[in-house]
């Protein structure tokens, strides 16, 4: 009894209930997948002519009416003339591990450590917190996803993202599917690898793994995606995404990957503001390609 009252949440569960909560019943729906029902949010579009669908999945563990969602977003882009779909990402695989030569690097320091002064030890406390805000650079802090999860968490995706396929088609038009953090990260991976169709467009904004291995690759992983690909980036995303900005842009260019576009994101303090922005960078870039 006492194992059972401390099980951890179900964390989708947890995250069906909120949706469940905070929107009325009939302004969503749901798909079955692996006998698991998965709640997303359709808006039609507000203009006379349908451009297409916009799939939209923000980065892991966001809600999808939330304000760091996309649902700001998507009102956004049914203005002109796009049918938004709403998706949870999946949130399995973020569990850190430490890296064990990072470990036995950092039990070596602490003899000399402990000799230290009061004020160098509070220098270092303050340069170590400088670090956590940016683990890909230190190597006793390297953030690794278990590879059973991480394939877990794409096998998820493209089952979600299969459903979504089918659920587009009701509507004419162009399909274009826009993410966030990881999620555009993994769809960057599944499309270059062809694991599903590529839609008519795929917009990343600021992409990252929190593992460097995988971050390493997401320059080609992108540079190899066969659809037009508009790259967003903001001085306030993580060290992560970051690291990659100046690489994903070469990597395109060697690659001579056509219809690439990379953009910098400026700061606005409201998601209202920061999503009408982003609405009109990305139909600068479709108008631009002939849509």
């Amino acid at each position: 009894m006492c194992n059972q009252s401390l099980a951890a949440p179900d964390n989708h569960l947890l995250r069906q209930l909120d949706i469940q909560r905070g929107l009325f019943a009939d302004t969503y729906q749901s798909f079955d997948i692996d006998n698991q029902p998965i709640i997303y949010v359709l808006q039609e579009n507000t203009t006379a002519i349908t451009r297409g669908v916009a799939v939209m999945i923000a980065d892991s563990g966001i809600p999808i009416v939330g304000q760091e969602g996309f649902a700001t977003l998507a009102n956004e882009m049914n203005k002109i003339g796009w049918v938004t779909i709403l998706i949870p990402a999946p949130d399995i695989g973020f569990i850190p591990t430490i890296d064990p030569q990072g470990e036995l690097e950092d039990a070596g320091k602490a003899t000399t450590e402990e000799e230290e002064t009061k004020t160098s030890a509070d220098t270092q406390e303050t340069s170590a917190s400088a670090v956590l805000l940016d683990l890909d650079i230190s190597k006793s802090a390297v953030t690794t996803i278990d590879e059973q999860a991480f394939v877990k968490h794409e096998q998820q995706l493209v089952s979600l993202l299969q459903a979504v396929i089918e659920k587009s088609q009701e509507y004419p038009g162009f399909f274009l599917v826009i993410s966030k953090g990881t999620s555009a990260a993994w769809l960057s991976k599944i499309y270059a690898e062809k694991t599903l169709n590529s839609p008519d467009a795929l917009v990343v904004i600021s992409p990252y793994w929190p593992d460097r291995k995988h971050n390493q690759r997401l320059p080609e992983w992108i540079a190899n995606t066969p659809m037009p690909v508009l790259d967003l980036y903001s001085s306030g995303d993580n060290g992560w995404a970051r690291k990659t900005v100046s690489r994903r842009q070469i990597t395109a260019v060697k690659a001579l990957k056509l219809q690439f576009r990379q953009r910098e994101l400026l700061g606005f303090n409201m998601h209202q503001q920061y999503s009408a922005y982003i609405g009109k960078e990305i139909y600068g870039w479709i108008s631009h390609m002939g849509w």
